[in-house]
């Protein structure tokens, strides 16, 4: 996640900076400027809707129609009477749509009438806005438009209750994320638009400000669908590592030498059918857990099923034999607690591993993968709860010829 802090910060901080060099743009790029939100708010919610999400197509609805009212139907006047009724509830209502919207659990396109329901609360805004307008009293709207200082100095424009309600938000959504255990990437770009779209409608009336700003942000949210997209195809649900596709996918272009490591997890069939999958699944957990405290430079990947793998570029099976060792009695020692037909059960689980390093006989990944497999059976010929490096003749265990049923399998697959 830290990551996608870096690349939020660098395109908010491009963002302030070029909104002051807005009117030295050519004048091609300035007229463009003003059909730019919608262009990307439009391309954005093509793409949330072939990913069958929705949270990203009522975020970039939310700030069209926030860009829309104030360019086109506000005048830029402060103290026409639109603009202190109109303005001010804007300052309140995209803050909380910002809020709203990722809240709201996330239930697809299909889900039709659910969806009906969360655009309705659009055109509800829209009638609550338009009744304010023709009956609240003028002691109302002169309070709503109060501002946070008389200063015309002041460098904060956003009437008071604007700003509140701004600021609120602002800590709901840091510390929603805080106490996120994997939060998605959008959930972290909703702040960072509020704070852009903040910034925009603090400077009502300026030339580009506020569609600028609406544009990175809707920016923000297409890069958010495609990082999560990727997240999700690269990421294993249910432990969180990354997945075989990313495995693979870190071998290209690798031209050092490296060791993979093979990991099963002993007896995982009979501890499943013995306890149930809820407690298969806890075993699983558990062991990534472990497995993701990895040092030495190793990373870790769910390979699939019981099945884990460690990558360790630029390392020999000698340096890494420890590492794992260190691991394998790390989960030995690990306790697991759960209810089994209602009472507390306690018990533990251990795993063997496979070590075979990239050499001059085996050059590919699928190789290697299929020698640390291959010493990986050997560990568990020799009684499991240990780690077997290939080729070590001091622990040769399998006949000439002999493989595993994992080995057959790919060999079957790639025939």
């Amino acid at each position: 996640m830290v990551r996608h802090y870096i690349w939020l910060f660098l395109l908010s901080g491009f963002a302030v900076w070029q909104a002051f060099n807005i009117q030295s743009w050519p004048l091609g790029w300035q007229s463009l400027l003003f059909y730019a939100p919608y262009v990307i708010a439009g391309i954005g919610a093509f793409i949330s809707l072939f990913l069958n999400r929705m949270q990203a197509v009522l975020l970039l609805v939310s700030l069209s129609i926030t860009v829309v009212v104030l360019s086109y139907w506000v005048p830029t006047e402060l103290a026409d009477p639109s603009v202190q009724v109109i303005y001010p509830l804007l300052c309140v209502l995209l803050p909380l749509n910002l809020l709203l919207w990722v809240l709201v659990p996330e239930k697809g396109v299909k889900h039709s009438v659910y969806n009906l329901v969360l655009f309705g609360l659009f055109a509800l805004q829209a009638a609550g806005v338009y009744w304010v307008m023709q009956t609240m009293p003028l002691e109302f709207v002169t309070h709503l438009s109060t501002p946070v200082s008389t200063d015309p100095t002041f460098p904060i424009k956003i009437p008071m209750v604007g700003s509140v309600v701004i600021l609120l938000i602002a800590n709901i959504l840091v510390i929603r994320v805080a106490m996120m255990h994997k939060p998605k990437v959008l959930d972290v770009v909703v702040l960072f638009v509020l704070a852009l779209m903040a910034y925009g409608l603090n400077q009502p009336g300026a030339y580009g400000q506020l569609e600028w700003m609406a544009s990175i942000s809707a920016l923000m949210i297409l890069l958010s669908l495609v990082f999560d997209a990727h997240q999700i195809a690269y990421t294993d649900e249910l432990t969180g590592m990354a997945g075989r596709r990313a495995l693979f996918e870190s071998f290209m272009g690798l031209t050092r030498k490296y060791t993979v490591v093979m990991i099963d997890i002993d007896h995982f069939k009979k501890f499943n059918d013995t306890y149930g999958h809820d407690v298969g699944d806890l075993v699983l957990r558990t062991v990534s857990r472990v497995l993701n405290s990895v040092g030495s430079g190793g990373k870790a990947y769910r390979f699939g099923g019981e099945e884990f793998t460690v990558l360790f570029i630029g390392k020999t099976p000698e340096q890494v034999r420890p590492v794992m060792d260190a691991l394998r009695k790390q989960v030995e020692e690990t306790d697991l607690s759960f209810k089994h037909n209602g009472k507390e059960t306690s018990t533990k689980v251990t795993v063997s591993m496979g070590v075979a390093q990239k050499t001059k006989e085996m050059k590919t990944p699928e190789e290697v993968i299929k020698a640390a497999d291959q010493a990986l059976y050997q560990a568990k010929e020799l009684g499991r709860n240990r780690v077997v490096v290939s080729g070590d003749p001091g622990e040769q265990a399998i006949k000439k010829g002999q493989k595993s049923a994992r080995i057959r399998k790919r060999n079957i697959k790639s025939a």
